[in-house]
């Protein structure tokens, strides 16, 4: 479902050049629950990010879906995305926007009619489980509710491959635990998940595969069952 192929990205820091990503190779098989960990630094987030060109490579390809992103010109690579939903540590829901609208927004974006949005819309909310929170605005909302939203809003457009960066680490264990068991129900209806973690216990909890990353590169990739660093 998902191939990196000697994918690298640096960033410029002060006067010196930083290598977040060092040409890493990754293959993810469709059905997969898919951690990576890592410390802090280790260049996990921006290895996801790259899964979608949210952080463009500056050299390797991606593939999703045996499609090349990275060869798509703008208006390929908006439609591509549409099959990757991705959800953040920190929710970026629009704060003047109500739960409504913004798990909406792709659909709009997408020019689909209002009345479809809306009943899509209203499936997810219930899916979620906040239906009756649709006309609320995300101030209003716990960090739980907050994720919910954010969960919805990255499964509109029925999505083949959900990304998740640190998705609980905001969030106190009994509302993390209620997420991870919302993401597991994601994946039986059919979505490969690649989610990044630093948490061990995330990772036993949730994933068929993971991989450590420690300076930019994977140093293995392996079955959860399996021992690991």
């Amino acid at each position: 479902m998902i191939s990196l192929q000697e994918v690298s990205r640096s960033f410029t820091q002060g006067d010196s050049r930083l290598q977040a990503v060092d040409r890493v190779t990754l293959e993810i098989a469709a059905g997969e629950i898919h951690g990576i960990m890592g410390a802090s630094g280790a260049g996990k987030s921006t290895l996801l990010r790259m899964i979608n060109l949210l952080e463009r490579p500056d050299a390797g390809k991606v593939f999703v879906g045996g499609q090349e992103l990275t060869v798509l010109s703008a208006s390929a690579l908006r439609q591509a995305r549409r099959s990757i939903g991705m959800i953040f540590q920190h929710f970026n829901l629009v704060g003047n926007r109500t739960v409504e609208g913004n798990v909406g927004m792709p659909l709009e974006l997408s020019g689909v009619r209002r009345p479809e949005r809306q009943q899509r819309t209203e499936e997810l909310l219930r899916y979620v489980g906040l239906l009756e929170k649709k006309h609320q605005y995300p101030a209003s909302l716990s960090g739980g509710q907050k994720q919910r939203v954010a969960i919805a809003r990255a499964l509109i457009s029925r999505p083949k491959v959900l990304l998740c960066d640190e998705p609980t680490s905001a969030l106190d264990e009994r509302t993390a635990s209620s997420i991870l068991e919302l993401l597991k129900e994601v994946h039986a209806s059919g979505v490969t998940i690649v989610m990044v973690t630093h948490e061990r216990s995330v990772i036993d909890r949730m994933c068929s595969h993971v991989s450590v990353m420690e300076h930019g590169r994977i140093l293995l990739t392996a079955p959860v069952k399996e021992s690991y660093p």
